[in-house]
């Protein structure tokens, strides 16, 4: 699209301002708005509003992200005032018009962006602004490409955050790119850095990237923080062959707008919470775009970097077997396994090779010498997600085709659960070989073992987490942890015997060792349940009929009630459809998902069944994307009005592969 250009010169002393970062020879303004009407400029601005967005045919709620609040384009949410503008995220019910949008809220804001309206190719992007505070707040500066893009979709096109704060970290902000292969098969790298001279978000700064051919650098008030020059796009991850690796510095090389919002909960710094303001305003004082001379110069060739297919030398596994080093968390720190660049953790004796993550949560670490020297773990703020406290350890190597056993002592001062991952770090987009596996830890000393099949590539870099977020608060203790290869992975199971790729469609088979079933309902082989809330969800069967009665219901989130099978057989570019019979209490719609068991939970069939008190049936037809031998098939349970209760009937489920 033709670049605008700006009809009002800046002033001198802006631009001398503007020299303190980059020679004056250097830059020249393109595009400006300095907030100083009586409502934002449309000409420069749109609005977004809603709570999602598009995919194809398919609505996303969330934004992606989980996200709590409706934007919309009311003066409450969006003005210019004063000389700034305004963004204020407000809690209030809020209901959206009908539609995919259709819904009550908890929170409304507002999210504005140039698409359409000024997108350019490099150039010092400059924002001064004020970010609020606050558990579960999450105001973000950021860039996208323009459509089209011609590096297909998110986010092989590439995205680029100029500044994101978690509002629970005052003293932290986020300068990230995401790149890599289209969703779910994308990355992203980046820097959390600190606020100069011990600032905070909500004083003013100025937040600002010089992009320039295969480079991009962040700064706050003057100062860099972090530097970028390694970035790839493909149409796949890996890519297919050397020509589906886009030219470099692809996706970085094509027009991006600019996006300015303020959005609440969500996956980045969780739920809101009771000490979060129950009104939050971002101010943006000005937003400045300059050329730069350096813009047009060559990008030069590919940098060497390490793509996630790239092998990685292998760290061997004990003696015995166990891939955990130091699983009994007593190694001194003289052994000749550790390193100078090993890591452990803080507060913590002897406890090289492990790492602690928070995010959002706190916890406090230390050796229990009256427990055989066993990682103690007292959780003090348990956070909104379950890896708000993430104990793990890296450097795993898990071989593809391989049947791995997790095992190790646990206990807490009071019984709550806690959720166990082996997967891939940000490369393999956190993917779930083990799935997420949750265990109910009691108040007395027991060994827990789980087993799984590893059945994505290699990964000789892969992560044991432990996940103590978002399940209470007080101590848990953790020892004596294996990781060990057992055999072989089991082939992907046959369909039944009349060609249904899902077991136990009758629910007329009872749980067995190998064929676990929802805990007390009979007849539930191969099934199983799940609920954020455990005792909203109660499950019967009867006369090959499974009933999921539901309790005070979520009003955001259809994840907080799910039917699932897992281990589903799928081969990429097969079509497959699936039928099934279905009612409910009242009318209410479920998601249908079939997609990938952990990691990104990529989806190849992602519909909804508009269920009523009359039985129907449903069917979908759908193509798989990738060979999954262990894909999964869900109902997500339906929103509505909190407090609310409703009952949802299933028979005859199918999935078959089509001739």
């Amino acid at each position: 699209m033709p670049r605008p250009t700006l009809t009002v010169l800046l002033p001198l002393t802006l631009l001398l301002g503007a020299c303190t970062q980059t020679d004056a020879s250097t830059t020249t303004p393109v595009w400006q708005d300095e907030f100083n009407a009586s409502s934002l400029d449309t000409s420069k601005w749109g609005y977004q509003t809603g709570n999602g967005f598009m995919a194809g045919s398919d609505y996303v709620t969330g934004w992606g992200n989980n996200e709590l609040e409706y934007y919309t384009d009311r003066a409450s949410n969006v003005r210019v005032e004063g000389g700034n503008l305004v963004i204020t995220a407000r809690k209030e019910k809020f209901t959206g018009p009908a539609g995919t949008t259709t819904g009550t809220f908890d929170w409304t804001s507002g999210r504005v962006r140039t698409a359409g309206k000024f997108s350019r190719t490099y150039g010092r992007f400059e924002i001064r602004a004020k970010f609020p505070k606050g558990r579960g707040l999450w105001p973000a500066i950021w860039m996208l490409p323009e459509e089209p893009s011609p590096y297909a979709s998110w986010a092989a096109n590439g995205e680029l955050d100029i500044a994101e704060g978690w509002g629970s970290k005052p003293t932290e902000l986020a300068q990230t790119i995401h790149y890599g292969g289209v969703w779910p098969n994308n990355v992203y790298s980046g820097a959390t850095v600190n606020f100069p001279n011990e600032g905070t978000m909500d004083q003013w700064h100025t937040y600002a990237v010089e992009w320039t051919p295969g480079k991009i650098q962040w700064f706050i008030d003057g100062k860099m923080t972090s530097e970028k020059t390694q970035w790839w796009s493909a149409k796949n991850n890996p890519p297919s062959s050397d020509a589906d690796l886009n030219a470099w510095p692809a996706p970085f090389d094509r027009p991006f707008y600019l996006l300015l919002n303020l959005a609440v909960g969500g996956n980045f710094d969780g739920n809101p919470d009771a000490t979060t303001p129950t009104e939050a305003q971002m101010l943006v004082d000005y937003v400045r775009v300059y050329g730069m001379q350096n813009e047009t110069a060559s990008a030069g060739p590919r940098p060497d970097m390490t793509y996630p297919w790239t092998p990685k030398p292998a760290r061997p596994a004990l003696a015995d077997g166990n891939l955990v080093y130091n699983g009994s968390f007593d190694l001194p720190d003289t052994d000749p396994l550790v390193k100078t660049d090993t890591t452990s953790l803080p507060g913590v004796t002897t406890s090289k090779f492990w790492t602690l993550f928070t995010g959002g949560g706190e916890a406090t670490l230390s050796n229990d010498a009256t427990q055989g020297n066993a990682l103690k773990v007292d959780v003090t703020n348990p956070g909104n997600v379950n890896y708000a406290v993430q104990v793990r350890q890296d450097g795993l190597n898990m071989e593809s085709g391989g049947k791995y056993e997790v095992s190790f002592d646990t206990w807490a001062q009071t019984a709550r659960p806690m959720m166990i991952k082996v997967g891939g770090g940000p490369d393999r987009g956190y993917a779930a070989y083990s799935g997420e596996q949750t265990v109910q830890i009691g108040t007395t000393k027991a060994r827990q073992t789980l087993t799984f099949d590893m059945k994505a590539t290699t990964d000789a870099a892969a992560r044991l987490e432990f996940n103590l977020g978002n399940a209470g608060t007080g101590p848990v203790w953790i020892d004596n942890v294996v990781v060990k290869r057992v055999g072989n992975a089991a082939g992907a199971r046959p369909p039944a015997a009349d060609g249904n790729l899902l077991y136990n469609a009758a629910f007329t088979q009872n749980a067995t060792a190998t064929a676990p079933g929802i805990t007390g309902v009979p007849g539930t082989a191969y099934w199983s349940t799940w609920s954020s809330v455990p005792e909203r969800l109660s499950t019967s069967v009867s006369g090959g009929v499974v009933t999921l009665n539901v309790t005070n219901v979520d009003s955001a989130n259809n994840w907080h009630v799910q039917l699932n099978q897992t281990d589903v057989p799928l081969t990429a570019g097969k079509s497959y459809t699936l039928t099934f019979k279905g009612k409910a209490t009242d009318a209410r719609e479920v998601a249908v998902v079939i997609g990938e068991n952990g990691g990104s939970y990529a989806r190849y069939l992602d519909k909804t069944a508009a269920l009523t008190g009359t039985e129907q049936t449903f069917t979908y037809t759908f193509t798989a994307t990738t060979t999954n031998p262990a894909a999964q098939f869900q109902i997500l349970g339906a929103v509505g009005t909190p407090g609310s209760s409703y009952g949802l009937s299933f028979r005859d489920f199918r999935l078959v592969q089509n001739p």
